[in-house]
């Protein structure tokens, strides 16, 4: 055979595979294209590749040489398309060694068997295929462009899990998908079920006392309203705020799959995904990227993201900049946040409810009597809480110190107060779709709809208008009130707010009097 004719026989070769390009919390189909052809041996990725991708080129050589493969000893162009996407991470490493493989293997079982699949995993030099982030968010992008067979790592496959529809299998190493290419052995599949809620959630009744915390709570959860707790060290702030989202139902499938996209985007669930309201506590300290997201290259979310259709929970508010408190304005306001990267816009969902916490002072004494505090600085307390973030937030509580904690109080367990939270959603619930308004809360109402459409009864909004009147609430604190008396209605089975449910729900916004903080 002459060498014109072995050139002839063996060059050139086109394979295709598919992978991922992350951008926010989605992802967008990329398609990997393998030319061996004629050329100075080497391996040349286009397509707009960042750093990560590039220096695969020696990782995967290696990791198909100690795995006993041929590699191609010729040249290879690898191509990533759309060219003008820009791609990082380490999960192309599977879909582009994948596309070498057809070629090298020159196998028409093995090219029936990889072409046109989904590939997502990082290869390490000995041929294992090791866990990515984005694996739910691409898979979702593969259902949506009508792949309908992916191969993911071993360890990510509980969150693919949760999509029908799509063939997913899992490897743990590139021989085992050549094997099954091959035909000689199956690969596991991820199968498709919505798992059961496996993470034990905290009870309400260890919470000894604060019956108004813990009744405010109760209101937050079936309401979907903000809430802020301030009161001494040790009071039980934080442990009401932690068994907040146990109060609140499971996560229904459309949401454990948008939350659990969301933390597999971070690397937060490989070993389970989402199933309930998440519950997100990040550091006094934390950063306005930290909370809503951010990163050169290719942001990921922050940590009202991850606390989408769950609690995020500030505590020590007092402690936190006033700029980063106040760059929760708009996440509250739109349920989302928008930030711009190289000319491409990035969005990350945001419903989340917000629990803050803070002692009553510096010092943090219960009483006036006892704060050894000057006045200047009492009245600077909290003051880094902003009167637009404070206007968000529909429940101010006060915790007492231990000797009120050791009162005889309400005993209840979260899954009792559960129990009436899900009935108060749901009547909720139904009273909006009969408006027009799925998938609303109480919270979330318009105002101006509300007053007009769903106004309290007679005794409820004339007492209001008197106390408009009088100066002693504005517009927003009527409204407020509003809201939070229809929770109360809800939980209490009332057709329509009463005058006791709008009494009720003023006195839980307490004034900063009755905080005793300069709120």
């Amino acid at each position: 055979m002459t060498h014109s004719s072995t050139m002839k026989g063996l060059w050139p070769v086109l394979a295709k595979t598919y992978s991922a390009a992350l951008v926010g919390v989605d992802a967008t189909l990329v398609e990997v294209e393998a030319h061996i052809g004629a050329g100075l041996p080497g391996v040349y990725i286009v397509g707009l590749a960042d750093a990560s991708i590039s220096e695969s080129r020696d990782r995967m050589k290696t990791a198909m040489l100690n795995s006993q493969l041929p590699w191609p000893k010729t040249k290879v162009v690898v191509n990533l398309s759309p060219a003008g996407l820009r791609k990082s991470g380490s999960h192309f490493d599977l879909s582009i060694i994948c596309a070498i493989l057809i070629g090298s293997l020159r196998e028409d079982m093995v090219r029936a068997h990889l072409q046109d699949t989904m590939f997502l995993g990082e290869v390490g030099l000995d041929g294992s295929i090791k866990p990515v982030r984005g694996v739910l968010p691409a898979l979702r992008a593969a259902k949506a462009f009508g792949v309908t067979q992916c191969i993911i790592p071993n360890q990510n496959a509980a969150e693919a899990a949760l999509l029908d529809g799509l063939d997913v299998m899992t490897a743990g190493h590139v021989l085992d998908i050549v094997s099954w290419a091959r035909g000689e052995n199956p690969l596991p599949n991820a199968g498709h079920q919505l798992p059961n809620a496996t993470t034990p959630m905290l009870d309400m009744a260890d919470v000894a006392g604060q019956d108004e915390a813990r009744y405010a709570a109760e209101i937050a959860a079936a309401g979907g309203h903000h809430m802020m707790m301030v009161g001494p060290p040790g009071s039980g702030k934080s442990m009401i705020a932690a068994r907040i989202p146990g109060l609140l139902p499971p996560l229904q499938a459309e949401e454990c799959v948008a939350v659990t996209s969301i933390h597999s985007v971070v690397g937060t669930s490989f070993t389970s995904p989402v199933v309930s309201a998440p519950f997100v506590a990040p550091h006094h300290s934390v950063s306005r990227a930290g909370l809503l997201g951010g990163g050169s290259g290719h942001p990921l979310p922050g940590a009202v993201s991850l606390a989408h259709h769950g609690v995020l929970f500030l505590d020590e508010v007092s402690e936190i900049p006033a700029a980063v408190l106040d760059s929760l304005r708009l996440p509250l306001e739109n349920g989302l946040v928008r930030m711009v990267r190289r000319q491409q816009e990035i969005t990350f969902p945001a419903q989340f409810q917000l629990v803050m916490a803070a002692n009553t002072c510096r010092c943090g004494a219960d009483t006036p009597s006892k704060c050894t505090c000057s006045a200047a600085l009492r009245q600077r307390f909290l003051g880094n809480v902003s009167g637009p973030l404070r206007d968000r937030v529909d429940l101010f509580v006060r915790t007492h110190a231990h000797g009120a904690v050791l009162g005889v109080g309400s005993s209840e367990s979260s899954p009792q107060i559960a129990e009436r939270v899900a009935v108060a959603r749901e009547r909720a619930a139904q009273r909006w779709a009969r408006a027009g308004l799925e998938g609303t809360n109480n919270a979330r109402m318009n105002p101006h709809r509300l007053r007009r459409e769903f106004p309290a009864d007679e005794a409820a909004m004339a007492y209001l208008a008197a106390l408009l009147a009088d100066g002693a609430l504005s517009q927003r604190g009527v409204d407020r009130s509003l809201k939070v008396a229809w929770t109360i209605a809800d939980l209490q089975g009332s057709q329509i707010p009463t005058l006791d449910h709008v009494a009720q729900a003023i006195d839980l916004h307490a004034t900063s009097e009755q905080l005793g903080v300069a709120v």
